[in-house]
């Protein structure tokens, strides 16, 4: 499927995915949650043209939705710290200095000690990688961590643009 659909906020979608900047980061974005394979090409273009407009209700609010989003997905982090001794520690803190700009505290190096992920560590260190969204407004949000913590996975997030966000921890 080599479908062209042009907006103008996004640009050039190519089939049914495109990349935004969202809060500084290119996340990639798929459109075509929801689309059945048997339908006419005229139908899959008008269903994500209102995918589309579903999206930008996210993307003109980004702050507002990174925020509520990664509350969310905060609320899982406090358990994802399991280092058996003072050397995978040390890696541990290692790993954070050289995949985030965030610099820790004293304190916040003696909660990690503790086994303790302190909130602004966590969500200093996840980012939104892309979203599936669906005409209904529905998406899936995927969090990434450039491997601090989720091991080279992701944390997904379950929503509707009207703000119903659900998240159980699911790592894909």
């Amino acid at each position: 499927m080599s479908n062209v659909i042009k907006d103008e906020i996004f640009g050039e979608i190519k089939n049914f995915e495109t990349e935004v900047e969202w809060l500084g980061r290119k996340i990639s974005v798929s459109f075509d949650g929801g689309i059945e394979s048997d339908w006419s090409e005229e139908k899959k273009v008008e269903e994500i043209k209102r995918v589309i407009e579903q999206f930008k209700i996210m993307y003109l609010n980004q702050e507002e939705w990174d925020t509520k989003m990664k509350d969310l997905v905060s609320d899982y982090g406090k358990d994802w710290l399991c280092v058996d001794d003072e050397e995978e520690l040390e890696e541990f803190i290692e790993n954070i200095h050289e995949n985030s700009e965030i610099e820790l505290s004293e304190e916040e190096i003696e909660e990690l000690k503790r086994e303790i992920v302190p909130e602004r560590v966590f969500r200093n260190c996840i980012y939104l990688q892309g979203l599936w969204v669906t005409a209904d407004g529905d998406f899936t949000a995927f969090y990434y961590d450039n491997d601090i913590f989720f091991l080279g996975h992701a944390i997904m997030l379950s929503g509707n643009v009207n703000g119903e966000l659900d998240c159980d921890g699911e790592v894909g």
